[in-house]
């Protein structure tokens, strides 16, 4: 827990983490009015926590929650700085560039990966940037892999088509097949009946 008497507009504080169990370096918050008693709370999870519904789909570092009280309203943007171990990307054959920061959405009790930028690295960690404008749970994985789709639209395909077509090529072939197999019988009954 970190803790600010005030935050005032025009220039941001930063929340500093230093625990290496925890994967957060810090979290920095600007607003656009006056905040009195802000208090940032981290919760780190080994698993899924248990009042988010769904797990994130693909290889997790790590699930938390972040809380930021008396800032309702007025947080002009926030920024996530995560940090993730080299050993647990070279162990689980995860790229450094496809690491994403997402935040859980309790309303629709889905998993929204943030636009995550890969900042920097050095002999044991690289870190990572996601701007947020409001708190919740947020988990530090490997990106969705092309056709799974976190946000429950269709997804596309790993060639970047859309994740039905492929599908519907092998339909379209099918019925081709079935069309042939059709006419060779009409072909052969009318051939016969001569």
């Amino acid at each position: 827990t970190h803790s600010f008497a005030k935050v005032v507009p025009g220039a941001a504080s930063v929340a500093m983490y230093s625990d290496p169990n925890l994967g957060l370096k810090q979290i920095e918050i600007e607003v656009n009015n006056e905040a009195q008693s802000v208090k940032v709370t981290v919760t780190k999870y080994d698993g899924k926590p248990a009042a988010v519904l769904v797990a994130k789909t693909g290889k997790v570092y790590q699930y938390m929650q972040i809380n930021v009280s008396n800032v309702a309203g007025k947080i002009s943007k926030a920024k996530i700085t995560a940090k993730v171990e080299k050993s647990w990307a070279t162990s689980n054959g995860v790229d450094k560039n496809n690491v994403v920061i997402s935040k859980f959405d309790e309303s629709s009790n889905k998993w929204n990966e943030l636009s995550t930028s890969f900042a920097s690295e050095d002999d044991k960690y690289y870190y990572y940037d996601a701007e947020v404008t409001s708190f919740s749970y947020f988990s530090i994985s490997e990106k969705a892999i092309a056709g799974s789709d976190t946000s429950g639209g269709t997804g596309t395909g790993t060639d970047g088509t859309a994740g039905a077509s492929g599908e519907g090529k092998s339909l379209m072939w099918l019925w081709i097949v079935i069309g042939v197999i059709v006419l060779a019988l009409i072909i052969w009954a009318v051939a016969r009946k001569k």
